[in-house]
């Protein structure tokens, strides 16, 4: 088509390489000139959406969001084909030391090598079952088993995988029995599995307080202090100022009407809360698995709750101080 043409132009050639890569990892058969097209297009027509309704709300700057959300609209396809590789390879370690011990019961029943590992393909296993089934086949066909093998993991994008099957490999080079290789092999992962999970564990209540601290606290000071601001500069317009002087004194308090708005402050905010969101998310996923963008999965999750947070607090407090003193009023 010439739209995939024209998207081709667009973007570097290494983008789809990486782009190839990455719907492999995912399992995602579709050309990646096709999935590039359609992003383009969701986010070309989310973020028009998105100025429309701006527009029609009346909001101060609704050009300047549109714009921004074009990239993060178009980031946002690519960061879940990122996440179902990485989850695809989490589900193959989990299951891997399995099917190694079933392969080696094969061996030891008596099949070939080939065989064993054909024959060691389980429904269960998933994803693992397909490479399982395209390694044992190659194999078959000719192709030497040392190679069938590496060929596992490189469509499954973990490196444990990988080095696993290099450690057998180099096992069976120097002369290692292979059963007795994915035996050990599999207790080494499983192992590695329960370790994992104890650091995990150890380690979970720091991931509990980022979240506590990004998702709960960080709004509702951001709302306080934003409400605060509103007021005070809405007091001090109601105040009559005398001559050149661009604030009042009431008691030791100064309140100033002029330089920054509360607008301002309010974008301000909700600028610094999706940050936070997005830098706290990172940290979570440090903790939990030692890698950044295992923890942009939270990031919708904790951005929607620090603006949800931070816009139920201030209707709360309006409410509120309104009802208190009903004399005041906040523009």
């Amino acid at each position: 088509m010439k739209a995939y043409r024209l998207v081709k132009a667009i973007f570097p050639k290494k983008y789809f390489e990486w782009l190839k890569k990455n719907l492999t990892y995912a399992s995602i058969d579709i050309p990646e000139e096709k999935f590039s097209f359609l992003a383009l297009t969701y986010s070309i027509s989310f973020s028009l959406l998105i100025f429309v309704a701006l527009l029609a709300t009346g909001f101060k700057h609704y050009w300047y969001f549109s714009l921004a959300s074009f990239p993060i609209i178009f980031a946002l396809p690519h960061l879940f084909l990122i996440l179902i590789g990485d989850k695809n390879a989490e589900f193959v370690e989990s299951v891997l030391p399995d099917a190694l011990q079933l392969m080696a019961a094969n061996i030891r029943s008596g099949l070939t090598p080939d065989r064993a590992l054909l024959f060691s393909a389980r429904p269960e296993f998933g994803i693992l079952e397909k490479e399982i089934r395209l390694a044992a086949s190659k194999a078959i066909a000719g192709e030497s088993l040392e190679d069938a093998l590496l060929s596992i993991g490189e469509r499954i994008k973990s490196r444990l995988v990988s080095r696993t099957f290099k450690l057998i490999v180099d096992g069976m080079r120097k002369g290692g029995e292979l059963a007795n290789l994915l035996e050990q092999t599999s207790e080494d992962m499983r192992e590695i599995k329960l370790l994992k999970k104890e650091i995990s564990a150890q380690v979970g209540m720091y991931a509990i307080f980022i979240l506590i601290a990004t998702g709960i606290a960080s709004p509702l000071l951001f709302s306080l202090s934003s409400y605060l601001i509103q007021t005070m500069y809405s007091v001090g317009k109601a105040i009559n100022i005398q001559g050149a002087e661009s604030y009042t004194a009431i008691g030791f308090l100064k309140l100033s009407i002029g330089g920054v708005s509360p607008s301002f402050i309010q974008l301000y905010a909700l600028l610094m809360m999706f940050s936070s969101s997005i830098f706290g998310s990172l940290l979570v996923g440090i903790l939990q698995s030692g890698k950044e963008k295992a923890g942009l999965k939270y990031v919708p999750f904790l951005a929607t709750a620090n603006f949800l947070i931070f816009f139920l607090v201030q209707i709360f407090l309006t409410q509120i101080i309104g009802f208190i003193t009903p004399s005041i009023s906040i523009r």
